[in-house]
């Protein structure tokens, strides 16, 4: 029987389900992100680096193209994914549904590792974190 993973992210959060076949969902984890609730500037209390030019007394500022708050939620998110990576390569898991807002999908496709980007079988383009296990199974057809 295939054992289907069910990712229902969030910004500051993540849950797990299991199911196997058309089983009932299961709920095998949730794990905070604390950082996902802290604005950009909360995370980086101090300015950006500054430099002079002295030829045009000019002063620029530095920043970094991307904002604090996303990294850290790549940085959260590849470290569920690397566990999960981790299950599948144990063969716990057969096939993976990820499910989150579509802006928050499109930040964590290309952090997929290989293998689950394979066994990727569904997306689901909604933010299904306040439904119930029934709620989201009846999402999965």
């Amino acid at each position: 029987m295939l054992t289907t993973w069910v990712i229902i992210a969030s910004r500051d959060q993540a849950r797990l389900f299991s199911r196997n076949g058309q089983g009932k969902l299961a709920l095998e984890w949730e794990v905070g992100n604390p950082a996902g609730r802290l604005k950009n500037g909360d995370i980086n209390s101090d300015k950006h680096g500054a430099s002079t030019d002295n030829r045009f007394r000019a002063q620029q500022a530095y920043s970094s193209e991307e904002e604090p708050r996303e990294r850290l939620l790549r940085a959260f998110y590849r470290s569920i994914f690397a566990k999960i990576e981790h299950d599948f390569a144990a063969r716990r898991v057969d096939r993976l549904v990820m499910a989150a807002e579509p802006r928050l999908l499109g930040i964590l496709r290309p952090l997929l590792p290989p293998a689950l980007d394979r066994a990727l079988t569904q997306e689901i383009h909604k933010d299904l974190w306040h439904e119930g296990a029934d709620a989201i199974s009846d999402r999965l057809g």
